[in-house]
């Protein structure tokens, strides 16, 4: 069963070639879009709670569970997100097509140029709020990695602690540190804290390159479709000054129109006086 409510179920917008109107497909496609983008707020707030459980866990199986639960909902949210970018770029391949359609009004393309520009920015922002919150629990987990290995290597200065978690070289310290340790259980869990952290390091570091080239991809949509719009508008104006402008030559033959007319009566008037005038002078002649 679909995860979506009914109305907003993803198949039910059929392509508008399929007997689907232009409006019920961009429109489709923006309730469709504002809902996902509902569910991955959620899931982002889902994902700092998880972080936070996998950051402070005290023993292995805590941290496990925490860590198991947060990737399931990250590729999750990633999955979603996609799908996002996808249907943003169906919006956009919308508008495109609503040039050529003569049922649509320049002022229509033009407001479903906005709704879906006005969207992506959203949606931008909205991934530049994922990455930022990765990125701190990145630096989170490097700052408890950083303590680890001063417990480890007392005399280590802090550009060999930052090289060192920075290269992967702690697992390296600690695995050193376990072999030379009198307390062997203690030792090796820190160790396994420590291998833990740095591939929580390396999952995180690859959503953010992910979301930074999602952002890059989003970015572009935003600015081809404000050349569009651009576009719309600039024609939209340009009919604008030739309705002006048709109008004013309207009014100026109607006016040339009324004088034409004004002239004609003026004439008529005049040849029937001078026929009358003509006929009384033949008659008295006559006479």
């Amino acid at each position: 069963m679909s995860g979506y409510p009914r109305d907003k179920d993803p198949n039910r917008h059929k392509d508008r070639y399929n007997g689907v109107s232009a409006d019920e497909e961009f429109f489709g496609l923006i309730d469709r879009i504002t809902y996902q983008m509902s569910q991955v707020d959620q899931n982002i707030s889902e994902i700092r709670s998880l972080h936070e459980r996998a950051l402070v866990a005290t023993n292995e199986p805590r941290h496990k569970e925490a860590a198991l639960e947060r990737d399931e909902k990250v590729a999750a949210t990633n999955s979603m997100i996609s799908e996002i970018k996808e249907n943003l770029r169906e919006t956009a391949d919308v508008c495109k097509r609503s040039k050529h359609d003569p049922s649509v009004t320049k002022s229509q393309m033009t407001a479903r140029g906005g709704r879906q520009q006005a969207l992506a920015k959203k949606f931008a922002d909205q991934l530049q709020r994922y990455r930022q919150m990765e990125y701190e629990y990145s630096q989170r987990n490097r700052e408890r990695l950083e303590r680890q290995y001063r417990i480890a290597r007392p005399d280590a200065t802090e550009e060999e602690v930052r090289d060192a978690v920075a290269n992967d070289q702690a697992g390296k310290v600690f695995s050193q540190a376990v072999m030379n340790s009198n307390r062997l259980g203690d030792a090796r869990r820190v160790l396994r804290d420590v291998e833990e952290r740095q591939a929580d390091i390396k999952k995180i570091e690859k959503t953010i390159n992910e979301l930074a080239h999602m952002f890059i991809e989003v970015s572009e949509m935003v600015n081809q479709q404000q050349e569009i719009i651009d576009s719309i508008e600039t024609a939209v104006e340009e009919t604008h000054v030739n309705v002006v402008q048709a109008r004013k030559e309207v009014k100026e033959a109607t006016v040339l129109r009324k004088k034409s007319r004004k002239t004609m009566w003026c004439i008529i008037i005049f040849l029937i006086i001078a026929v009358i005038v003509v006929g009384l002078v033949l008659y008295f002649k006559l006479r």
